[in-house]
């Protein structure tokens, strides 16, 4: 019997986790760069002999490309393809495809947020003015002067980029790479990869799912109730 209370407790806590993150795709449609989280399920071996599988819920990251729309802002930078941005927050690296950037008042290119964007030797990117050119290779010019290169990053195989909120993601320092060939695109941005219509579809998946856990408890309910009753009757 209590097999099935822990089966069902674990389909409404995949459930619910499920819906979680359903709702932070949903919030985020509109955020550029950012990445949905796809949930899936993993069979996780029993420890000890003859001990049982466990599934487990986990997410990830789709990577999927999302549209790119031209904007007509230089600071405006969209990868076509892998990679990511690597930006700066005090002593901390962060990536990302968010590529909106403007200038601030040291010449650094920051997000909306502060973070600032990074060289590809290291170091901030600093720039005289807004107008420049970003090549398709990451190469900046002011004017034909080269001033930096911007690099985009990526996990190294078999590692991953741990989502840390919004369009951001944190990669250790031993587990990123830097892509060979990257494409940028000046004057666009990427647009989410979140498809409503998909999100919808998978809410309604979970909440069958919570409602099949629901009834597996009124089951348990039902069959406990009836023993108490048969015990009940026996005793008399």
């Amino acid at each position: 019997m209590s097999g099935l209370v822990e089966s069902a407790t674990t389909i409404m806590s995949a459930s619910e986790r499920r819906l979680e993150t359903i709702a932070n795709n949903v919030s985020n449609l509109a955020t550029p760069g950012f990445k949905r989280q796809a949930s899936f399920v993993e069979a996780l071996g029993g420890r000890g002999s003859g001990a049982a599988e466990t599934l487990t819920l986990r997410t990830r990251a789709d990577l999927t490309q999302g549209r790119m729309s031209e904007t007509g802002n230089p600071l405006d930078l969209a990868i076509n393809g892998p990679g990511f941005f690597r930006l700066r927050a005090g002593d901390r690296m962060f990536y990302s495809r968010h590529g909106q950037f403007r200038r601030a008042e040291d010449g650094t290119l920051v997000t909306a947020q502060g973070l600032v964007l990074q060289q590809a030797s290291g170091g901030d990117l600093v720039v005289d003015r807004p107008e420049i050119i970003v090549l398709a290779d990451g190469n900046v010019l002011d004017g034909e002067r080269p001033i930096g290169r911007i690099a985009l990053f990526a996990p190294a195989e078999g590692q991953a980029a741990e989502p840390q909120g919004g369009s951001l993601f944190e990669i250790s320092a031993d587990a990123v790479e830097e892509v060979a060939e990257p494409q940028l695109r000046q004057r666009m941005v990427e647009a989410s990869n979140v498809s409503l219509g998909d999100e919808m579809v998978g809410m309604m998946t979970a909440l069958r799912q919570a409602e099949s856990g629901a009834r597996l408890v009124q089951l348990y309910d039902d069959l406990m109730g009836r023993a108490i009753n048969s015990f009940g009757q026996v005793g008399r």
